[in-house]
């Protein structure tokens, strides 16, 4: 076993320490989300310390055979399941009972392999070997990779593509440490493996601290950021949600939150593949739309249709108001727009209220 290696595997669990005093710091991150990454870093200990014994101990002396099998039998059982959880701490799982029903078989079998050396096997001489159904960990193991790549890439899609070089390059930097192990025997996949559980960690902290959780659109300080940054044309939209107080007093804050998140997957369904959309606080939202201004009369149709037709299923869906804004560098300021902007959409919400109550005196004439 070479020094090389050796000093890899140690620098490795440090990497993981390291992780693990970012995330104890982490004021932001959830309770459950932080023992997941603890879950993570632990299991990603245990595969590189049972490889490492794995190693020193094939072909040593037979009487640390059982001590071989049982560390293979932790190293094979544990890897599939840091995949999986990697993919939960990104974005929470659909059919995860399914999921982790599947894992659990998988370490089961592995258990099994470890009396009947259908997996795997330590022979007489303390010498492992792969065996038949040596695929299903594999299997196991590709899917769970598989599933974590598709996570990374739904969740960076979903944020208008932030970090889109990053979910590139992870999988990328996993699969080079992959090949290198397997395909010209240097032993660097759980060095890999260590950086990359950092990458997502870092990862996940950043759209936490970009991401409103409730709307799952930008917050106002990425808003603020991207205004301050504005450079070029842009058509800014402005969203208030009517009488959204009366929806919280009369139906309670649960309602008035699935509300809000209602709204903010209205106005992503209609103008997440032309800008950036945000919520800016309470009922309020904006997008900056890298659209024409013969566009803008547009989208802002396509949204009322949207929420109109949202509203037919949810009778709690309050309206809208929206008022919109085109900027131009050259012909006025940011701040001129925003204003232009707040003024169409209180427009709008007088209109609104206008028509409203003369819809009352209808029905009461």
């Amino acid at each position: 076993m070479s020094d090389f290696y050796s000093a890899t595997i140690f620098l490795s669990v440090f990497i993981m320490i390291i992780m693990d005093m970012l995330v104890s710091g982490n004021d932001l991150m959830e309770h459950d989300k932080k023992q997941t990454v603890y879950t993570i870093s632990v299991l990603v200990i245990a595969c590189m310390v049972s490889e490492w014994f794995g190693v020193w101990m094939n072909g040593a002396d037979p009487s640390l055979r059982t001590l071989h099998i049982l560390v293979k039998t932790i190293e094979l059982s544990t890897a599939p399941i840091i995949t999986v959880l990697c993919s939960d701490l990104i974005t929470p799982l659909k059919h995860k009972k399914l999921i982790y029903t599947l894992i659990g078989v998988h370490a089961g079998l592995e258990v099994l392999s470890a009396f009947f050396g259908f997996i795997f096997s330590v022979d007489a001489q303390n010498v492992y070997h792969h065996e038949t159904f040596y695929w299903v960990y594999v299997l196991a193991y590709a899917s769970g990779v598989l599933l974590f790549i598709g996570q990374l890439l739904s969740e960076s899609s979903h944020h208008y593509g932030l970090y889109r070089a990053l979910v590139i390059i992870l999988p990328v930097f996993f699969f080079c440490g992959l090949f290198l192990q397997y395909g010209a025997g240097v032993r660097i996949m759980w060095a890999c493996s260590a950086v990359d559980v950092l990458m997502v960690y870092i990862l996940y902290s950043e759209l936490t601290q970009k991401i409103d959780m409730l709307t799952h659109l930008l917050n106002r300080s990425s808003y603020e950021s991207r205004l301050a940054s504005l450079r070029g044309h842009a058509v800014i939209y402005y969203f208030d949600v009517d009488e959204f107080k009366s929806v919280n007093d009369t139906f309670g804050h649960g309602v008035g939150d699935a509300v809000l998140a209602e709204v903010g997957s209205t106005i992503y369904a209609v103008f997440s593949k032309v800008g950036y959309c945000y919520r800016i606080g309470g009922d309020e939202f904006c997008v900056i739309a890298q659209i024409s201004d013969t566009a803008a009369e547009k989208y802002l149709s396509e949204f009322l249709r949207e929420l109109t037709a949202r509203r037919v299923k949810n009778e709690h869906l309050p309206h809208v108001s929206v008022g919109y804004a085109c900027f131009n560098p050259v012909l006025g300021s940011v701040e001129d727009a925003i204003k232009r902007a707040d003024r169409m959409m209180y427009h709008y919400k007088r209109k609104l209220k206008s028509e409203a109550l003369t819809n009352d005196d209808t029905v009461k004439s």
